[in-house]
């Protein structure tokens, strides 16, 4: 088995206990945001077969929601301005301050580096990931709701520039280069390096693109969950909540995978929660574990 070692990066145990985690994600340069929502009531257990009651919850508007980050070795914190949104999912670096986006509808807000508002775009109904770059790109993936529907989701992943105008779309790239559509985008990475990594249904391909053009691709390579790092010649993913390591050099189906173990400093076991989309985050080659109490990334 592989050994990954981390550090402890965010202590997050002195949250409010009405603060609840939306979202662990990672900025350009691999740093965690945690973006929580303040003043919603308990979530009904949605397997529960209650939908009247969890119908109830949703439509509850929260307080607030706020960001959690490190600068300059300090936990900091971000209140967004006007931040009632249902489906508020999506948290990045957008130049000098801060991009908060609607999971659904499509409603992405611009703030300042204080939280208040400077505008809005319109970036697509059913996102599944949003992540930014320095120069002011905006990629963005949609699952199949957005895909089969009748936005740019359609695209299956479409990237746009800093006014909210698409300069790339998947849909007619995939078709003339080979590649299979995309139905549901499981999974994207934006490298800091350029790279543009994604991961989907139905194929479960791992395409790379730079600059807007196909670099490589690798067919039927497996599912590699929601989130996943690239180091060298090795991707780091999650599969059901245990991380598992595999090679591009002779990719494995993803049930072959290497399970992979995660500890601290110290060798300690490092055990993710299990809250989807809030337990592990990637970017590049970095990757940030969510215990419930801390947030670790890994080392060098």
């Amino acid at each position: 088995m592989t050994s990954l070692r981390f550090r402890r990066a965010l202590d997050i145990a002195s949250i409010p206990n009405d603060w609840k985690l939306v979202r662990l994600t990672l900025d350009w340069a691999g740093r965690p945001l945690l973006l929580f929502v303040e003043g919603k009531p308990p979530q009904p257990d949605f397997h529960a077969n209650n939908m009247d009651a969890w119908s109830t919850w949703y439509r509850t508007p929260p307080k607030a929601h706020h960001l959690v980050y490190q600068e300059a070795d300090r936990l900091q914190s971000v209140a967004f301005d006007q931040s009632q949104g249902l489906s508020t999912f999506h948290v990045q670096r957008f130049k000098e301050g801060w991009l908060l986006g609607e999971r659904r509808g499509g409603r992405t807000t611009i703030y300042d580096k204080g939280g208040a508002v400077c505008s809005t775009l319109d970036l697509g109904d059913a996102s599944e990931d949003l992540q930014t770059t320095p120069d002011g790109l905006i990629w963005v993936s949609y699952f199949d709701e957005g895909v089969f529907g009748r936005g740019i989701g359609r695209e299956g992943l479409v990237c746009f520039n800093s006014g909210g105008d698409p300069v790339f779309n998947y849909a007619r790239f995939a078709e003339e280069s080979a590649l299979p559509m995309i139905d549901d985008c499981y999974a994207m990475n934006v490298d800091p390096t350029g790279a543009v990594w994604i991961n989907y249904y139905t194929d479960f391909p791992l395409v790379r693109l730079s600059n807007f053009k196909l670099d490589q691709a690798w067919n039927a390579f497996g599912v590699l969950g929601n989130t996943f790092a690239v180091r060298g010649h090795q991707v780091i993913h999650v599969r059901e909540h245990q991380l598992a390591t595999s090679s591009l050099i002779e990719p494995l189906p993803s049930t072959e995978a290497t399970s992979a173990r995660a500890a601290d400093e110290n060798g300690n076991a490092i055990v993710p929660t299990s809250q989807r989309h809030a337990n592990v985050a990637a970017r590049g080659a970095s990757l940030a574990i969510n215990t419930g109490d801390a947030v670790y990334t890994m080392l060098d």
